[in-house]
């Protein structure tokens, strides 16, 4: 159906509506998102009977020629949705001759004209300009999960396609927060509207992550998002002291190892594979533990560990085991010497605690004499002290060698979110109690009722000196553990 010598209305840029004489009002513009509903409205204005209205389309080719769209036949109360837009264009109504187009796409655009037919009166025509919307769609890469090793730089994709209009706005974020390259440029760049994908120099264990690039538009906030992992060399946080041990003794050393992939840790002594046994302590740290039952002479040598990971080179470390042997005379000889020490030790206490006793009781009962009340008096009071006293001398003599350890503290300087669950949460200014470990690596300590993990360069370590000037709120007493592996390299 072809419509010719048609009228078009126009109106100052600052009004929206168009005006016919039968009081024809439709808006000049209508947004809709793709895939969603848009709704033309169009309302009319008079006492005559409406015959028909009819909604077509500008052809985008040729600007003479119109697509039937919809057509309504109020006096019959029939419709008909035309072509492309069968089943999915229908009139609203809260509007008299309001167009809807369900599931927009982006060939609906364009501008769409209403005629509507009144008896007695001539047909009266206006234009709306639908605009359709189209959200991005981003990507990113160059994979999922992507992959690299430690000390290498990085470059991660971020495409932004399909946005009508542009997009506003692409910025990143790792784990959550925002990345500004502009305030670390010496460690990011790129990651913004004139640069979308994000280069990453160095990348250290402290990199790894979620990485997510978002694209800012007037529709919606579209994402995509991948996970970076860090691969690094293993190496060794700890091993056991060397010992020095008798035959027969049971002898255990630990090696504890770090690394991405997780570490292989082997034992040799003197060349020779030892058996031992491994265990995960978290993801990336390892145990390798060697038992030694009843030890015996020939254990006397070097101990190796080693651990690799097929990341850099391996890491070694060793410590020595030296066995006492002695002879069945030595032994025979050295228990007498002993069970005859101990005997004379005892005959002399014995002789001793007797004379005292009969000097004591003589004594007694002289003061008895003179002083009966006054003895009994104190020798009740003398029998509570004596009993107090043997209390306390019996705890010590249980616990010879009971020494309270000396503490060291540190104070935090910079925030630290834990990696893993068995690190410890810092804010500036907490007060830790050391348990394990030395400036330049990561020590156990004790915070807020909780044991765990924490790198020491987040840290200051107090001196002897300022240690007793802490106040005993922020302190707590903490049990202690073993525990302190490398600190990681991490930008502040």
């Amino acid at each position: 159906m072809e419509f010719y010598g048609f009228l078009h209305l126009t109106t100052p840029l600052d009004e929206c509506w168009a005006q016919s004489s039968i009081g024809l009002n439709v808006p000049k513009s209508v947004d809709a998102t793709v895939g969603d509903s848009a709704i033309m409205r169009a309302d009319f204005d008079t006492t005559k009977r409406i015959a028909s209205v009819v909604w077509t389309k500008v052809d985008s080719m040729d600007k003479m020629k119109r697509t039937q769209v919809f057509t309504y036949w109020p006096h019959f109360d029939s419709s008909t949705a035309h072509g492309d837009y069968n089943g999915r264009a229908r009139l609203d109504g809260r509007g008299q001759g309001s167009l809807v187009i369900d599931d927009v796409a982006e060939e609906d655009e364009g501008t769409y004209i209403i005629t509507v037919s009144a008896e007695g009166l001539p047909s009266e025509e206006a234009f709306v300009d639908l605009i359709v919307l189209v959200p991005p769609s981003v990507s990113v890469g160059p994979s999922d999960p992507y992959v690299t090793s430690w000390g290498r730089g990085v470059t991660l994709t971020c495409a932004v396609r399909n946005a009508k209009p542009n997009v506003t706005n692409i910025y990143w974020q790792r784990n959550g927060a925002l990345i500004d390259s502009r305030m670390f440029d010496t460690k990011y760049s790129g990651g913004n509207l004139q640069r979308p994908d994000l280069v990453i120099r160095h990348v250290t264990r402290g990199d790894k992550g979620v990485y997510k690039c978002i694209a800012d538009h007037i529709v919606r906030t579209s994402s995509d998002s991948l996970s970076l992992d860090v691969l690094y060399p293993a190496t060794i946080v700890s091993i056991s002291d060397s010992q020095t041990v008798n035959t027969d003794d049971r002898v255990k050393f630990q090696c504890v190892a770090e690394g991405n992939p997780p570490p292989n840790i082997t034992w040799t002594v003197n060349g020779m594979r030892v058996r031992s046994t491994t265990n995960s302590m978290t993801r990336d740290v390892r145990t390798g533990t060697v038992v030694l039952d009843r030890v015996r002479a020939n254990a006397t040598g070097t101990y190796v560990c080693t651990v690799s990971n097929n990341v850099g080179e391996s890491d070694v470390k060793s410590l020595q085991l030296n066995v006492k042997a002695f002879l069945r005379g030595d032994a025979s000889s050295r228990v007498a010497i002993w069970v005859g020490a101990i005997a004379g030790g005892l005959w002399f206490v014995i002789c001793l605690g007797l004379v005292v006793y009969f000097i004591q009781r003589r004594r007694n009962k002289e003061d008895k004499k003179r002083f009966s009340f006054y003895y009994n008096m104190g020798r009740r009071e003398q029998g509570r002290l004596e009993e107090r006293f043997g209390e306390e001398t019996l705890e010590v003599t249980r616990h010879p060698h009971l020494k309270l350890p000396s503490r060291r503290y540190a104070r935090v300087l910079h925030p630290y979110h834990p990696q893993e669950g068995n690190e410890l949460y810092l804010e500036a200014d907490d007060v830790i109690e050391v348990l394990e470990g030395e400036d330049g690596g990561w020590c156990l300590g004790y915070l807020s009722g909780r044991i765990g993990l924490f790198p020491s360069n987040y840290v200051k370590f107090l001196s002897a000196s300022e240690g007793p000037q802490i106040s005993a709120a922020k302190l707590s007493d903490g049990a202690w553990a073993d525990g302190c592996k490398e600190s990681p390299k991490r930008s502040v």
